[in-house]
């Protein structure tokens, strides 16, 4: 992913937690939220069902996040799944 790509979504990402984050806390304590786009894609009890969600769009995001939803995520933070880094 390019650096320009990643700033748009994470920023979108960071906009959408910052209007969700009561809701997030409230409704999903003890599961995995997934934020995908700028929008809250769901929540499940772990982080590879959370992950799953996001995978179901027909076209994945390259950038997407699932957190614990009682805690703070990490906007900045690119872990490449697929295995390179």
């Amino acid at each position: 992913m390019d650096r320009a790509t990643f700033t748009k979504e994470s920023a979108l990402n960071r906009q959408a937690f910052e209007l969700l984050r009561q809701h997030i806390r409230r409704e999903y304590a003890g599961k995995y939220a997934a934020l995908a786009r700028g929008e809250l894609v769901g929540a499940a009890g772990t982080f590879d069902a959370a992950r799953a969600l996001v995978q179901q769009f027909e076209l994945v995001p390259e950038y997407y996040l699932v957190f614990p939803a009682s805690v703070e995520p990490d906007f900045d933070l690119v872990y490449d799944l697929a295995g390179s880094v």
